[in-house]
């Protein structure tokens, strides 16, 4: 018999792939590496789906070594572990591993070697080869890159591969075999590229173990069975998991974080929809042989919102129902259906935080549900797209938009390699691809300002100058105690005396109080020269060589319309600012000062009431939706002209106004 051997792979005459570049392929995204694992490792089983069969199954598990299992595996198949490969420190008692297994596949069939011709070439493309692109249509996968997670989240960079395929004479094989992915290294004056693996050498090459060898070795790992025909499938094996998330309790809460990365990334293929759409993937989970329970997402107080949309998306287009917006999402040039959104809205409340990390899809939704699930044709999740937070903050909504099957190719293009965003810069010119995404993405914004009950033009912020609080007071009355009077509404000419008075200081240019509709500049406000303070926008004018004086174009601002209170997603009372805002390609500091009134609202109060101090800015939201929580948020030179949102604390026991301000950075 052969005995199992490792095998290094130096490089050629020609160069190769580092290790290290492979382990790189995924970039650094902003999610937690349990969550990227499971992601990449479920969406690969779909991509292995069989078309014979309607639905998958995927067990995942975790198990710990004992130590007759770690000596035979030390022994007999992880053999002579190589330089640069933190292999030999993890072979120790208290082994554990935790494994993804997939049914209802096609396993890794095909040739096992990359030089071999073959019309299936799944072993190799995943074992051998590197950024191999996608071979099937509206699959999840892009760019091949993925099974870099699996090396990621082994604290050993090695895995174990476990198929039962058809191989290319057509008959039954079982094969397993053992991967490493560690630093380059030279030993015997020659250098290697890092890449390892374990298996049989033949002519030169390492073959995986086959059969009965192969389900002998599967059986020690305590390996899901595939004995039966029907068993074809896959299991690739983490050895030495170290991404375990954090909990503040101490506790090891891996399953508990997986259990909730499935329903967060994979519910629309879990669930079953009315009207004969039954579910596609089923997921059952083991700790050491315990089974672990997954949420429901129709029960779920989160993801119930997504689900109501998704229903109806899978059903025809119904009018009716004031809650839900169901929009065909299309470009006109050229003319493309792009997609369908449906927005379900409703109730939602903040939910209480559990005391662990969660999957990047809670964690973002905690506070308030005013998000869009993303998904290409294949119904995984790509990205929870956050809207503008609602006009009444309890009032959220959940959406699901889904691309049309032909551009699909558009979108799985704008993904980045871990399939988790829709980037249109990435995407080529070509054909309109990058046209479609981003037209998509703007309309998906657009429709979602309605759904948080704004009006169908873009948001917005403000520049520079004082908008008096008291232009709402009416609004307030009912809700500020104390003695009657006529509110906060004041004289126009009181006003401006006032506001002249204030802003006519050293240093800062005068200019007119804004009232809405009107534009209004800051100058060059507390930045610029002293010489140019009283130009005006677009005035003309002469130095004194009779040439024309340069132009300089400063912020301008306006108000839109009233105040208005609403309640934030926080629960708290606060009053909404609309102002719009004209950056002239300058990068802009956002200010807001809120002053103490009289009981008239005539004037500023010289001393604020005792134990009174003025509530901060709350948030501040660009044209994009955006939210920005720094008091002085630092904006632009971009994408900031349109109309912004500031929201102030409502205090019941004095009368406010805000004076708003916007200085070139």
């Amino acid at each position: 018999m052969t005995e199992v051997a490792r095998y290094s792979e130096p490089y050629n005459a020609t160069g190769g792939l580092a290790a290290e570049g492979v382990l790189n392929q995924l970039g650094r995204p902003d999610i937690e590496a349990l969550e990227v694992l499971v992601r990449e490792a479920v969406q690969n089983c779909w991509d292995a789906k069989r078309p014979d069969v309607g639905s998958i199954r995927v067990e995942i598990g975790r198990r710990i070594m004992d130590a007759d299992q770690l000596t035979t595996l030390r022994e007999r198949f992880l053999v002579d572990p190589p330089l640069g490969l933190p292999l030999a420190d993890e072979l120790e008692r208290g082994l554990e591993i935790l494994y993804f297994a997939d049914f209802g596949t096609d396993g890794l069939g095909g040739p096992t070697r990359a030089d071999r011709p073959g019309k299936k070439r799944d072993f190799v493309d995943f074992v051998r080869n590197i950024g191999q692109p996608p071979d099937k249509d509206l699959g999840g996968g892009s760019f091949g890159y993925g099974k870099a997670a699996f090396y990621i989240a082994s604290r050993a960079r090695t895995i174990v591969v476990d198929t039962l395929c058809i191989n290319g004479d057509g008959h039954l094989e079982r094969r397993l075999l053992a991967c490493g992915l560690g630093e380059n290294f030279d030993e015997g004056g020659r250098p290697y590229t890092g890449r390892h693996w374990w298996g049989v050498i033949a002519d030169g090459v390492p073959e995986p173990l086959k059969d009965g060898r192969a389900a002998e070795i599967a059986m020690l790992l305590g390996l899901p069975d595939r004995s039966d025909p029907s068993d074809l499938g896959t299991t690739i094996v983490v050895l030495a998991p170290g991404v375990a998330p954090e909990s503040e309790d101490g506790k090891d809460r891996t399953l508990e974080f997986i259990a909730d990365a499935l329903v967060w990334n994979f519910w629309p293929r879990i669930m079953s929809t009315r009207g004969g759409v039954s579910r596609t993937m089923e997921f059952r989970l083991f700790d050491d042989g315990r089974p672990v329970r997954l949420p429901d997402p129709r029960t779920h107080e989160r993801l119930r919102g997504f689900v109501e949309a998704m229903d109806r998306l899978r059903e025809e287009p119904s009018d009716g129902d004031e809650l839900v917006l169901d929009r065909q999402i299309d470009c006109r040039r050229p003319v493309r259906s792009l997609g369908r959104l449906v927005i379900q809205r409703g109730p939602v409340a903040p939910t209480t935080p559990i005391g662990r990390a969660v999957p990047q899809g809670a964690r973002i939704t905690a506070d308030s549900v005013h998000h869009v699930a993303l998904m290409r044709n294949a119904e995984l999740v790509v990205k929870y797209l956050p809207g503008p937070l609602p006009v009444v903050g309890r009032l959220g909504y959940s959406g699901v938009f889904r691309c049309s099957v032909d551009v699909d190719e558009a979108f799985r293009r704008a993904e980045p390699p871990t399939h988790d965003d829709w980037i249109y810069r990435s995407v080529t010119r070509t054909d309109h691809q990058r046209t479609f995404v981003k037209v998509a993405l703007e309309r998906i914004a657009s429709v979602c300002r309605e759904a948080a009950g704004y009006d169908g033009s873009s948001g917005t912020v403000i520049d520079g100058d004082s908008v008096p609080l008291g232009e709402f007071a009416d609004a307030l009355a009912l809700l500020m105690p104390g003695a009657d009077g006529p509110g906060a509404r004041r004289a126009a000419a009181s006003t401006a005396k006032h506001a002249k008075k204030r802003r006519n200081v050293p240093g800062r240019a005068g200019v007119n109080t804004p009232s809405d509709g009107v534009w209004v500049s800051n100058g060059p406000g507390e930045t610029s020269a002293p010489n140019t303070a009283d130009r005006s926008i677009g005035a003309s004018g002469t130095n004194g060589a009779n040439q024309p004086t340069p132009q300089r174009r400063y912020p301008e601002l306006r108000s839109i319309g009233e105040p208005t209170l609403a309640i934030a997603s926080d629960g708290a009372a606060v009053v909404r600012y609309a102002f719009e805002l004209r950056g002239q390609g300058h990068r802009l500091a956002l200010e807001a000062q809120v002053e103490v009134m009289t009981n008239d609202g005539s004037q500023v109060e010289a001393d604020a009431p005792r134990g009174y101090s003025p509530p901060a800015v709350r948030s501040w939201s660009d044209p994009a939706a955006t939210e920005y929580r720094e008091q002085r948020p630092v904006v632009g030179p971009t994408d900031i002209d349109g109309r912004w949102y500031v929201e102030i604390p409502l205090l019941d026991d004095a009368m406010m106004r805000v004076d708003i301000k916007a200085v070139i950075a």
